[in-house]
């Protein structure tokens, strides 16, 4: 629930091998959620799970050193009590064709034009109707012919094209995203990027990453396929998260009990759709992995070399 903005010169690129740097001082259990480079004249959109986003230039966001551990969210914006952001994302501005892409807890998806959040005010404004026991747990920027992937928490998995997803008002309560079957809940939502990999990452901390093209176009308000060993789900727990990742990225897991492991993609073995992967975190008798964050290192590079030439 802490938020900063810190200089892009901060993260200087260190070579292959390197300690890396403290980005943040965070008590137990707490970890990094979201690292958006972005510039100061940006705004920044932030989403909640009751389906509400606000609104936040850059610059008005609290400078902070690289380690400081920033300030509450609340002081920044008007949340409810209990309110929690799920979803955050930087603009550079509202005239272009995108559109915000979201999923909700029970599979539901919904798309709009990226205009229709140009004005936000400070007490923030109803970005999609939820029903009474859904929850708003994903926001992505989608270009308009983006792929979008779904992933549930027993294990499957449906890639469609955005475009089956009409683009709708705000206060729209969206359309059916994938088929869930019994109690089963959505986990994640992602979109596709050329050479990327779906990393799945599992409660009893087993994981692996497999190409996207292992996962075939299907219509929206499928089922989908599967994207585990649903024969050994007992084994290796539900799927706890599902991120499009680069060989280049890294990725931070956190457990219910509060450790904390930070990996690298390109450590974690490649397999099949429908394989279950290997542990990559031992866990105690009675403790879980809570939440996966990717590191895009692409965007944090080219948040530092913008840096560096504003320097120049």
């Amino acid at each position: 629930g802490y938020i900063k903005r810190v200089a892009a010169s901060l993260y200087r690129t260190q070579g292959r091998g390197g300690r890396g740097v403290s980005g943040q001082t965070v008590r137990d259990e707490d970890q990094i959620v979201f690292l958006i480079p972005a510039r100061t004249l940006h705004t920044v959109l932030f989403f909640s799970d009751r389906g509400k986003v606000y609104s936040e230039k850059v610059y008005q966001i609290p400078d902070a050193n690289r380690t400081d551990r920033g300030i509450p969210i609340v002081n920044v914006l008007a949340l409810d009590t209990g309110e929690r952001i799920t979803a955050a994302v930087s603009v550079p501005n509202f005239a272009e064709g995108s559109y915000f892409t979201m999923a909700t807890l029970m599979g539901t998806v919904k798309r709009v034009a990226l205009s229709e959040f140009a004005s936000v005010r400070p007490s923030g404004l109803i970005a999609i109707t939820l029903g009474e026991k859904d929850r708003l747990g994903w926001v992505r920027l989608t270009s308009g012919n983006d792929d979008i992937i779904l992933v549930t928490r027993n294990g499957q998995a449906l890639r469609f094209a955005e475009k089956e997803i009409r683009s709708m008002g705000r206060q729209a309560a969206g359309v059916t995203g994938i088929r869930l079957k019994g109690d089963d809940k959505l986990t994640s939502m992602d979109v596709i990027e050329p050479g990327g990999q779906l990393l799945v990452v599992s409660e009893y901390g087993y994981g692996k990453r497999t190409n996207l093209d292992e996962y075939p176009k299907k219509s929206r308000a499928t089922g989908g396929v599967a994207t585990t060993d649903l024969k050994n789900l007992s084994k290796i727990g539900h799927i706890t998260s599902a991120r499009v990742v680069q060989e280049v990225d890294e990725f931070t897991i956190i457990s219910s009990g509060g450790i904390m492991l930070r990996l690298k993609v390109k450590d974690i073995s490649s397999s099949g759709r429908a394989t279950r992967g290997f542990k990559m975190m031992d866990l105690g008798a009675d403790d879980r992995v809570a939440s996966v964050a990717r590191i895009n290192t692409t965007e944090v590079f080219r948040a530092e070399n913008d840096a560096v030439q504003s320097e120049k």
